[in-house]
């Protein structure tokens, strides 16, 4: 039993690494991007199958920014007047609760087709939209863009001046220091693209500045809001696809740059505003000079050209950015960042009372997974219109009557009470991706939108952890293949199992999701069972292949060719131990074989029997037969085991007439080779039992030490017929029960009845007959020799001596095998027969007391 148990052992060690792979391959940074991609893919599957959900917590709407709206607003920096009309009409008409903007207000990438006084004038029309409604939030991004890293840098025209200053690229920074460096850097060093002055910071001027702000607008400064900006950043790094799937909920930034940006915005807006070097103190002498910039102590004090100053605020600043969707949280419950708690695994917005209103989590202490709700295109879900289209509702709203002006009221509940999000639709604006509800590219403002519902509504994708993971890549590999891979009789059953285990498996992902919105890993689990599965049984077939030729050197030189490979290809392998199967056994041995040991020489003698004994195997095999066992020169054999045989019964009477046909031409052969052999070779017979019936056969022998053999009356009987064969003059001696099974499957055989015996150690006559030969081989004089035997048979079981004699002595003329002519022949079954009925008539038998039987009397 040690065997099986190795072989176990050394396939778990042959396939353990196979879901190590597939651990490794989920798990190291090295493989992240590929496999997410599988997963993301598995994900999607997930969010299709569990369909869109409607998030009552919190309405959101989207304004476009379409082709239509580009084509009438001209060219960038895109009319920012149209903009805050529109948030105006959205706040005033639409009672809308927050506006984001999913693009930035900076000053960057502008067309110089757009004359500045109007860039001018646009954003000190949207400045003073941003004061009078706090609640929109501006978007900043981390483009990859270029900021002046010191004070010295800022520049009034670089196009003019032609000066190259270096500049610095503001990546997102990351706190978790597994991410790529491409993706880190350091806190000094990371500022995103944002509005500058004047759409933004105002309350930054002293009164002075904002009386001159005043007069240059033509528009009243209302409010304080030095305006709100959100990040629009998307981590790339965690989705490794084209989906958004992950969201920084903030990041820091430590340096000068927010103070920068603001004083690019200045330069610009004041164009007579000139460079100034350090100064610790600004005096009477400092005053004179031409410089507007100056850095006093830890602020920055900026002077226009008549020497009033404007603004004062600090050049190092310490800024948290949180995302535009956090920021119109704030806005929607009407809260600060104040209300904003961060730990190293949470969010936390909590309302003026303490009440939790948002509990995000976070994953590295920084970012969080979207959990998607719908389509792009879902009107009910998300409501959208035109930038353009809400301008004329409104219009139609403000002169209309009528139906045109209850179609623009009932237009603009839309926006009621929602967060709209204003963001570029048309895709020539580049700014699209799929989702996993659109396999086609949409517009990325619906990121945010979707990560608005998800915060709100608090229903977050859980992922499971690593350990966990991990765990169950091992346990669905070890159980998936233990079932697939077992070959014991409820191999089926197993292997079904298996299979409805991984599609359980599946099942359960989904429904998990569905219902609970927790991912469970689906690719490596199920990837590492079935590849793992479907390594081991290519190791199995490997080493039944391996079996299949170890069975073939096995048996190949007792049975046939052609029934080796059928025993191997069926995958019937002997069993241990024995089994009851129905044979025909078969005995054969050669007449008087000590006669051949006294008169031939060792070395002769070896040469003899393995001549005789391979072309008597040969016939076996070629009949399908199982070579026992090789007794001297007897031969034991079996039909119909170790493999299934059909018309083994059949066969072995045809085996067996073979044979003797053989040993005629053998001894012929022999005859020829003149003094090689002595006399006695060439006169060689074979006598051949065979019996059909019930026997044990199998592995049998010690533990250390066994044979494939046969075992049983049927057997023993086998024996009795090839020992009996003497007695009745025979050569080939069957069964009845062998004969009427042979005759059932074919004609190929004669056979005749020889006699009734009753054998030693048998109670119950046993009815014998002889294989004549061949039915093809057969002439007329064998055929009619056949006919008076039986008849006289007939006549001596009714005790009709004479008629027997008669026909017994007719017979005897004609047998094949004649004392004295034959060589080896001494009598044949009609002089036995006629010896018989001469004993009889002088001594007759009782006739209440005859029944015809023979009593053998040895073995």
């Amino acid at each position: 039993m040690a065997a099986p148990k190795t072989g176990k052992f050394k396939l778990f060690f042959l396939l353990f690494p196979i879901p190590l792979f597939w651990v490794l391959f989920s798990q190291l940074d090295v493989f992240r991007v590929y496999y997410k991609r599988l997963e993301n893919v598995a994900t999607d599957w997930r969010f299709q199958v569990r369909g869109q959900l409607d998030v009552p917590e919190v309405k959101v709407a989207y304004a476009d920014l379409d082709a239509v709206t580009i084509s009438k607003i001209g060219e960038r920096p895109y009319s920012r007047r149209i903009h805050a009309q529109v948030a105006s009409v959205l706040f005033e008409v639409g009672k809308a609760r927050a506006i984001g903007y999913d693009f930035v207000f900076s000053r960057e990438g502008n067309s110089e087709m757009v004359p500045d006084d109007w860039v001018k004038g646009a954003d000190l029309f949207l400045g003073d939209v941003i004061r009078k409604y706090p609640n929109i939030v501006l978007a900043a991004n981390y483009t990859g863009h270029q900021l002046p890293k010191t004070l010295e840098e800022l520049e009034i025209d670089e196009s003019i001046t032609g000066i190259d200053y270096k500049r610095s690229r503001m990546p997102l920074y990351y706190f978790n220091e597994r991410l790529p460096e491409e993706a880190k850097t350091g806190e000094d060093e990371t500022f995103p693209e944002m509005p500058t002055f004047p759409v933004i910071g105002q309350t930054y001027l002293f009164p002075l500045a904002q009386d001159q702000l005043r007069q240059m607008s033509g528009l009243p400064l209302e409010g304080d809001s030095p305006g709100t900006v959100g990040l629009i950043a998307v981590d790339t790094y965690q989705s490794a696809d084209a989906v958004p799937r992950w969201l920084p909920l903030y990041t820091h930034s430590q340096g000068p740059y927010w103070t920068l940006n603001f004083l690019k915005g200045i330069v610009y807006f004041y164009d007579t505003v000139e460079f100034a070097e350090y100064e610790d103190t600004i005096d009477e002498e400092v005053e004179e000079e031409e410089e507007n910039i100056v850095l006093l102590g830890d602020d920055v004090i900026v002077r226009d050209s008549d020497g009033d100053f404007l603004l004062s605020m600090p050049y190092i600043q310490d800024h948290t950015f949180y995302h535009i969707t956090i920021e119109l949280i704030l806005k929607y419950f009407g809260l600060t960042n104040d209300a904003v708690e961060v730990t190293q695994d949470f969010l936390i917005i909590r309302d003026k009372d303490g009440t939790e209103l948002v509990k995000a989590p976070m994953k590295e202490g920084q970012i969080t997974e979207v959990n998607w709700f719908s389509k792009w295109i879902n009107h009910d879900l998300n409501p959208r219109a035109s930038i353009i289209h809400i301008i004329q509702q409104y219009i139609n709203l403000r002169d209309g009557e009528g139906v045109i002006k209850e179609e623009a009221e009932e237009f603009f509940k839309k926006f009621n009470d929602a967060i709209v999000l204003v963001g570029p639709v048309d895709p020539i604006l580049q700014d699209l991706a799929p989702t996993p509800f659109d396999s086609a590219p949409v517009p990325k403002v619906s990121v945010h939108g979707n990560m608005v519902k998800t915060l709100m509504s608090g229903i977050y994708i859980t992922r499971i952890s690593s350990g966990l993971q991990i765990t169950i890549i091992f346990l669905l590999t070890v159980v998936v293949s233990i079932l697939g891979l077992y070959s014991g009789k409820l191999s089926v059953l197993a292997k079904t199992g298996s299979g409805i285990l991984l599609v359980g498996y599946v099942i359960v992902s989904f429904v998990t999701f569905s219902t609970l919105h927790i991912l469970i890993p689906l690719i490596a689990p199920i990837a590492s069972a079935i590849t793992t599965t479907a390594a081991g049984a290519l190791y199995q077939l490997f080493v039944e292949e391996r079996q299949k030729g170890r069975i073939t050197g096995m048996f190949g030189t007792y049975l046939s060719p052609e029934l080796v490979t059928e025993m191997v290809e069926s995958g019937e392998e002997p069993a241990l131990g024995g089994e009851d199967v129905r044979i025909t056994a078969f005995f054969s041995d050669v007449q008087s074989f000590s006669s051949f040991s006294e008169l031939l020489e060792p070395d002769q003698l070896v040469t003899l029997m393995n001549e005789y004994l391979t072309a008597m195997t040969d016939i076996l095999m070629q009949e399908g037969a199982y070579v026992d066992k090789y007794i001297g020169d007897a031969i034991v054999a079996m039909f119909n085991a170790p493999v299934h045989l059909p018309g083994h019964e059949l066969r072995g009477c045809i085996a067996a007439a073979k044979i003797q046909k053989r040993q005629l031409e053998l001894r012929a052969k022999w005859a020829d080779e003149g003094d090689k052999w002595p006399d006695i070779v060439s006169k060689m017979q074979t006598r051949i039992g065979l019996n059909t019936g019930n026997a044990t056969v199998g592995n049998m022998g010690s533990e250390s030490r066994f044979n494939y053999t046969m075992m049983g009356d049927t057997v023993n009987l086998a024996a009795r017929c090839e020992s009996g064969a003497k007695t009745a003059g025979v050569y080939s001696l069957v069964t009845a029960e062998t004969m009427k099974a042979a005759k059932e499957s074919g004609d190929d055989v004669l056979f005749r009845f020889v006699d009734k015996w009753q054998v030693k150690g048998r109670k119950k006559p046993v009815d014998m007959y002889e294989i004549v030969g061949l039915t093809a081989d057969m002439d007329q004089s064998t055929i009619d020799c056949v006919r008076y035997y039986e008849e006289g048979l007939d006549r001596y079981f009714a005790l009709d001596w004479i008629p027997a004699l008669n026909l017994f002595e007719r017979a005897s003329e004609l047998e094949p095998n004649q004392p004295g002519i034959t060589p080896g022949v001494t009598t044949n079954p009609s002089l036995v027969l006629l010896q018989r009925c001469k004993t009889l008539r002088q001594h007759p038998p009782d006739p209440n007391y005859w029944n015809g039987v023979f009593v053998m009397t040895t073995k």
